[in-house]
C-alpha cells in the first residue's frame, strides 16, 4: 500500500487506480478542479488581520478511468485550503493551496479487494474505502465489521464455551481466538483492527495513521488468508527445486 495516495491533502488529486476495472488510472476531466470561494470568506480576506488559511473554498472534480473499454467516472469534492510549508532547514516558509477530499465516489481501493472474498466481506471493505474520506471513525468501525464477516467467511463458530464454563454467544475477541486455533498467525492483526474499530465507535474519532496501519495489516493478512500468496510462492519454489531450476510450466 502506497500511503502517499491516502494523505490528508494534495496539491493535485493522485492518479488512483480505477475502482471498477482495477487496472486503469483515474484522470481529471474538464474544469479541474472547479473551485468556488464563499462570500463570507471573501469579506474576511479584506480584514487587516486576515491570513491565507482563513480562506474557505470548496472544490469538485470528475475523474475518468483512462482505459477506453472501462471509462468509469469518479466524483470527488471537498475543501481547498492554504497550508504553510517550510524548507528542510526550517528557514523559509510559504503558503500553498491544497485539496482536502471529503468524498470520493465510487471510492478507489486503498488495498486490493480479492475476487475470492465473500460478498459480505467485499461490501464492508468497499464501504470502508468510501468512509475513509467522509468519516474516519465510521471507516474504522466498518473494518471491525469486516473482521466479523471474515470470521463468517471462514465459518468460525458464533457460539461455544471458549474459556468459560457455559456455552454462550462469542464476542469478536472470542471468535478471533477460535480463528487463531484454525489458522494461526493473524490474531494480532485482527485484534488491532478490532481495537481501532472499537475506539472509533466509542470515541467518535480515530487517528488517520492508525487507520492506515490497519489497512496495511489487513492487506498482508488477506494476501495469505484469501489469496494464499505465500503458499503459491512456496509451491513455485519447490517446483523449481524439483526441476533443478528449469521452468516447466
Amino acid at each position: 500500500m502506497n500511503r502517499d495516495l491516502w494523505s490528508y491533502s494534495f496539491d493535485r488529486l493522485p492518479r488512483w487506480t480505477c475502482p471498477h476495472c482495477r487496472h486503469g488510472l483515474l484522470q481529471p476531466m474538464g474544469d479541474y478542479p472547479h473551485v468556488e470561494e464563499s462570500e463570507y470568506s471573501k469579506e474576511e480576506q479584506k480584514l487587516p488581520e486576515s491570513e491565507p488559511d482563513w480562506t474557505m473554498e470548496r472544490f469538485v472534480a470528475l475523474l475518468k478511468c483512462d482505459l477506453a473499454h472501462c471509462g468509469e467516472v469518479v466524483a470527488a469534492g471537498g475543501n481547498r485550503v492554504a497550508e504553510m510549508f517550510q524548507d528542510y532547514e526550517g528557514r523559509e516558509q510559504h503558503w500553498e493551496s491544497a485539496l482536502v477530499p471529503l468524498f470520493v465516489r465510487p471510492a478507489p481501493h486503498i488495498i486490493p479487494v480479492s475476487k475470492k472474498l465473500s460478498d459480505a466481506c467485499n461490501m464492508q471493505l468497499r464501504k470502508a474505502f468510501e468512509l475513509y474520506w467522509l468519516d474516519k471513525a465510521a471507516c474504522a468501525n466498518r473494518l471491525r465489521i469486516f473482521v466479523e464477516r471474515l470470521m463468517d467467511h471462514f465459518k468460525v463458530p458464533t457460539h461455544g464455551k471458549g474459556k468459560k464454563q457455559k456455552k454462550h454467544r462469542f464476542d469478536l475477541s472470542e471468535r478471533i481466538e477460535e480463528f487463531d486455533a484454525m489458522k494461526p498467525g493473524h490474531k494480532d492483526a485482527l485484534d488491532a483492527l478490532r481495537f481501532v474499530g472499537n475506539y472509533g465507535s466509542h470515541e467518535g474519532q480515530t487517528d488517520t495513521e492508525a487507520l492506515l496501519d490497519c489497512f496495511e495489516l489487513l492487506e498482508d493478512a488477506l494476501a495469505e488468508l484469501i489469496d494464499e500468496k505465500k503458499a503459491m510462492l512456496a509451491a513455485k519454489a519447490q517446483k523449481l527445486i524439483e526441476n533443478k531450476g528449469k521452468n516447466t510450466w
